[in-house]
Order: C-alpha cells, then structure tokens, then sequence
C-alpha cells in the first residue's frame, strides 16, 4: 500500500512536470533562430516581398541550400533582390546578398556582405525548393 501511494505521488509530479513545459518546440542544435529576407527596393525588375522564417525545418531547407552552394570563380558584378539575415541562437547575425528570381532555370546567387568579391551559386535543385519555400510564405 504505502509504494502504491508513492507511485501515485510519483506519477503525478511527472505529469505536472511534463505539462508545465512549454508547446513551442526548442529550435534545433546549431540551427539559426531566423532568416530574414528583405527586398533591395533598388532592384524592381520582378515583384518583391520581405518574408521571415522562424519554423526551425524552413531554416533547416535554407541553411542546407546554403551550405550545398558552391563557390564562383573571380570577381562578381551582379544585382541583389534580397538583403539576407541569418540570427543564430546566441544574438549573432550574418549578413548575405541573396538573388533568387523567379526563372525556375536560374540558379541563386549568395554573396557574403563581408565579402562581396565571391560568390556562391545555388544548384538549380534548392534555388527552385527556396522559391517554393518563399511563395509558400507569401501566399
């Protein structure tokens, strides 16, 4: 009788615990909090919307993009449609130039704004799974 009493007890702790914890899920390990993207107002030759991703498996898509892109030789002369921001879990930001287009036989152009000597290309693959990514949170 008495462990019955303490199983009770015991059960109930773990159930008050469990449901205190909060619904949002923690973002995963190494993972930014956010990416931002927001329009260069310079370049209108297609239609623009900043958009903002939060979802830990949107940031997840874009980083893995991000990280597949593969360096451009020599110097770049090029336009910017998005101004790219990357906030890690510790309050850092990285800053990207991000030219996507709507063409879905054009590949994406990411040049870091530290660096804007080199680029990286984006295959054809992920640059159109980004524009899906980003229609998605335009509709």
């Amino acid at each position: 009788m008495k462990y019955a009493g303490l199983l009770i007890v015991l059960v109930i702790a773990t159930f008050i615990t469990g449901c205190s914890q909060p619904n949002e899920p923690e973002p995963e390990e190494g993972l930014p909090v956010l990416i931002t993207l927001t329009c260069n107002p310079n370049l209108a030759l297609e239609p623009c919307q900043d958009v903002e991703f939060d979802r830990s498996d949107e940031i997840r898509i874009m980083m893995e993009a991000i990280h597949r892109a593969e360096r451009l030789p020599g110097n770049l002369n090029y336009g910017t449609q998005y101004r790219m921001s990357i906030t890690n879990a510790h309050g850092s930001v990285t800053r990207y130039d991000f030219s996507l287009g709507m063409d879905p036989k054009m590949q994406g152009l990411l040049v870091n704004q530290e660096d804007t000597s080199t680029g990286y290309s984006l295959s054809l693959e992920d640059s159109n799974q980004l524009r899906r990514l980003i229609q998605r949170r335009i509709d």
